[in-house]
This record gives structure tokens, sequence and C-alpha cells, in this order.
């Protein structure tokens, strides 16, 4: 006899063979709109209310119930069906709580602490803190069952709801956290921002995922506000799972191409490329090419003329050089802009006139600005004059304008002559001497192998004492008449001598030393520059 059995028996009076409380099996035989009657072995049939068999029962049926009343003075003994129901219901629940499984009960009532739910004939009762959402009266609901005891006889039963959603959400999650790998692409919604560690999702209401503010962007903004807000849903990327493999660390900057990567795919040495200047640093400056990605441009590649651009301006780079391990690549403003000489040149050609201040002297050359102070221009001493000054200084003064002529370009410079601007003295001695001819000439100034005399052009030519008789000293501002030995005005030169005036023969050259070298007719630009230090 079980622990129910022995509980009727002891509260149903016993007769001697059918007595209260004792189960009994029989035969459907008859069903009426009150009772099903049922053969027990007795004298007669004993009745249940018709209102406790399960639908569907029909004559023919085997069923069990419990004797609740019999005496000689009824017509037939009244049997319960309900509690037999009732007895393996407890027991059906009790199996489901030690084997942790969920039962489905119908919302029967709300009363105020909770829900009555009626489970498979047994009323249990669902408090309101075990309470899911959405639960409506006559709906069925699927619950665990927490507590199964009997109170004064009765069945005492709580369920719980939101066990079973635990459980649920725990079962979906960790399916979720078994199918999901690296580069999955995944819709989060937003439950919570912290502006210095990220955003924390919720993926399909189950699985909580964390984005650090570094997956935020590729660029430089890491404000999570920047992103999303609360409630907010969004598109992620996997990256890998924690620690604990209890949640997701996610992606937002993954979702689009590493633009380094895509810089690197897209662009080589030699390109030109667009960007901001971001940064202006003691070794240079940094660009900005995107939201992203920047360059470095070392200071000497910033500009011909040494002068940085501004913060914030809008440059042209070319790239010198890309290293994508190490995501650097160094740029050159100059080299993606024309040569300023180069552009200088272009408006003005070789030949025009341009006006100049003179900026400083140094030896034998001068610098000159040209206006614009992107290109400088150099003029050199054998190009001030055509009688060749000794000094600069002699021609032109610091601070003062002047116009140059434009003969091309030196380096980085601009080279300019004076001289160009008025004829060419050799021109017109080409055409008004000869070899031969005798002049009456002023020594303008003796040197240790020869003197220099002045042509009334202006030019000057080369006396070799080699030229000269023996008992002849040549003494400077002096006039002696010679005899041109030899002319080429188109490499300057001209040599004269006072033995040929006298008859007497020219002497062979056979240049030794400085001096015979001199006096052997060597080009005068030779000499002068021996003369001058040049």
């Amino acid at each position: 006899m079980d622990e129910f059995e022995k509980l009727l028996s002891q509260t149903l009076p016993q007769e001697e063979n059918f007595r209260k409380g004792k189960i009994v099996s029989g035969k459907v035989v008859k069903i009426d709109d009150r009772f099903v009657y049922v053969d027990i072995g007795y004298k007669v049939e004993g009745v249940i209310p018709r209102e406790e068999v399960p639908q569907g029962l029909k004559e023919g049926d085997d069923i069990q119930a419990v004797i609740v009343r019999i005496s000689p003075r009824l017509d037939n003994p009244r049997l319960s069906y309900r509690i037999i129901a009732q007895q393996r219901g407890i027991e059906e629940l009790q199996k489901a709580k030690e084997e942790g499984k969920d039962v489905v009960g119908n919302v029967e009532k709300k009363v105020r602490s909770g829900f009555v739910v009626d489970v498979n004939g047994i009323k249990a009762f669902l408090p309101m803190s075990e309470a899911g959402k959405k639960l409506s009266v006559g709906k069925p609901v699927r619950v665990k069952v927490l507590e199964v005891t009997l109170q004064r006889d009765k069945p005492q039963v709580i369920v719980s709801h939101r066990a079973y959603l635990d459980e649920e959400r725990e079962k979906r999650k960790q399916e979720l956290l078994k199918s999901l790998k690296r580069g999955d692409i995944v819709e989060g919604k937003v439950i919570k921002i912290d502006p210095n560690k990220g955003i924390t999702l919720l993926i399909d209401g189950v699985l909580r995922a964390f984005l650090p503010k570094e997956e935020l962007s590729w660029g430089k903004d890491r404000n999570p506000y920047n992103y999303a807000e609360v409630d907010e849903v969004i598109k992620v990327k996997v990256k890998k799972k924690s620690k604990d493999k209890d949640f997701l660390i996610v992606s937002l900057r993954e979702m689009k191409e590493n633009p380094w990567e895509k810089f690197f795919k897209e662009h080589k040495v030699g390109d030109i490329v667009e960007g901001k200047i971001s940064q202006i640093v003691a070794k240079g400056v940094v660009i900005d090419i995107d939201d992203v990605v920047e360059g470095f441009v070392p200071s000497d590649e910033v500009s011909w003329n040494g002068e940085p651009p501004s913060k914030g301006e809008q440059v042209k780079a070319k790239i010198l050089k890309l290293e994508p391990k190490r995501r650097k690549i160094i740029l050159s403003i100059k080299q993606a802009q024309p040569k300023p000489w180069e552009e200088f040149l272009r408006e003005h050609p070789v030949g025009t006139k341009i006006t100049g201040r003179v900026e400083r002297i140094e030896g034998s050359r001068a610098f000159i600005e040209l206006g614009d102070n992107k290109v400088k221009g150099i003029v050199h001493r054998s190009d001030l004059s055509w009688t060749k000054p000794k000094k600069v200084e002699e021609v032109l003064k610091v601070g003062e304008d002047k116009e140059f002529m434009v003969l091309g370009s030196e380096g980085r410079y601009i080279r300019l002559g004076l001289k160009q601007l008025t004829p060419n003295p050799w021109e017109e001695v080409k055409e008004k001497y000869k070899v031969g001819d005798i002049l009456t000439l002023k020594a303008k100034e003796v040197m240790p192998f020869g003197a220099f005399l002045e042509l009334p052009e202006g030019v000057e030519g080369l006396l070799p004492f080699s030229e000269v008789p023996k008992n002849l000293k040549i003494e400077q501002g002096k006039e002696y008449e010679v005899k041109i030995i030899d002319l080429n005005p188109d490499e300057s030169k001209i040599t004269f001598s006072i033995k040929a005036v006298h008859g007497e023969e020219e002497s062979t050259p056979q240049p030794q030393g400085e001096e015979e070298a001199a006096g052997a007719g060597f080009k005068l630009g030779e000499i002068l520059k021996k003369k001058w230090k040049m």
C-alpha cells in the first residue's frame, strides 16, 4: 500500500471487502448525463460523477477509482476518479521537480500575490515574483516545479515561469556561443554605454556581447556615444569569446575594410595623394590622408623654399616610402609640386628682363629676391659687366632694386645677368679689329706675367711680357704701341705684341710655367681666373 492509500485509509471508514479509500479497478459499463457506471466486482456498479472523468472515456474502457462512500443504503457505491488523477498528477510533478523538467499548465486565474495554474488537474501557485511577462488568464504557460508538499491532506504545489524562461535563455545562449565563430556578423541591442570602456549589447535577448571602444572605429574617435544609443540595434562582427566563454567580444570597425590595408593595396611609391595638415612638429608635418590613414613628411620634403604649410591646410603629397607592417607612409609635399625655379622659367623664359632686390653678397656671387619668395636669383661677378669688375660690390649694393636678364637656372636658383642688358663689346671688336692691326693703348694693370691693355670698347687684352722687348719696362697708366697677334672674340680673347710692331719675330708658344702659359696666348678667361682668383 503506497502513502496515498494509507492516507485515504486513515480518513475513510473501512468495510470488510470494499471500504472507503480502497482503490479499485473496473470496466465502464454505462455512461449517462450524471454518472459513469463501473463494474468493480461489487454486487452493484460503482458510479463516478461524469464531470470527473477525462473526455473521450467510453463504455468498455478500463478505469481506476477510489471508493469514497459505500453503504447498503446507497443504490451504488460512490467512486472518485479525481483523487486518483490528483495522486498521479502529484507523482508526475514530484518527478518533474526531481528531474528538473518543465510542465505545461493553464492559467486559471489571477490572485493578489500571483496566479493559479491548473497542471493536469492540480492547482499550482505561481508567485508574482516567479511570473514572466505576458501571462494571460485562460492561456497555457510552461513552468518549472519548485515545491510539492501535502498540507492538511491537500497538495501544495509552487511553480515558476521565470525559472523556465531563464533555463531557455541559458540554452539559447549556449547554442549561440557554440554556433558563432570569429568573423560572423550579428545584431545586438545596446543595453549599456560606458564612455571609458565601450558598449554592451544583447544578442537575441540572451547573449551578452562587449564592444570595446578600441573596436569602435579605425579612426581616432573613441567616444562610444558617437556610434550608438541605448536600445539601438547595431550590427557587429564577432572577434572572440571571453575567457570564461560567457559572452562575446565584438568589433564595429571590422564591419568596414581596414583603411590601412586598403590604402597599401591601392597605392604605390610615386603616387600623389591628398590630405590635410594635422600636426606640425620639429622633424616635419603629419598629413591626415583620411579619417584613419596618416602620413609623415620629413622637414626637408615639406617645401622647396623651407616654408612649412599651415595646420589644417589641404595639400598634395607624393609617396616616397610605404611600410605596411609598420603602417608607415613617408610623403613629400614639395615633390608633388612643380619645382619653383622650373615654374618661374616657364613664366619668365631665358632672355626675359625682371627686377629684383639684392638680398646679400657672398664672395663673387650676389643673391637676388624675386618677389614671391618661392625662388631666388643668383648673379655671378662674371655676368655683372663686360669689363669684369674685381668685386661684386663695385656694381651691386645690398638692398637696391636692379633690372636683370634671366639666363637660366643654377640648382634651385634662377641665374641672372646684368651685362646681358647691354650690347656685347666683343661683337664690336670682332667687326672693328683684325690680327695685324697696330693700336696705341694704355696699360690698365700690370701683372707678373704681363699687362692688361684696355680697348676703347671697354674690353681688355693681354700683352705677355714675352712679347715685350727686354729693354722695355711696362708701367701702369702709360700708353704703348702694340700689334694684335691673336684675336678670338667668341672666347673673349685678344693678345698684343710690342715686338711685332718693331719687326721682331713673335715668340713661339712653349708653355712651361704660369708666366709662359699666360704669354703663350692661353684663353683670357683662364688668365682672368688666376688674376682674380676666381
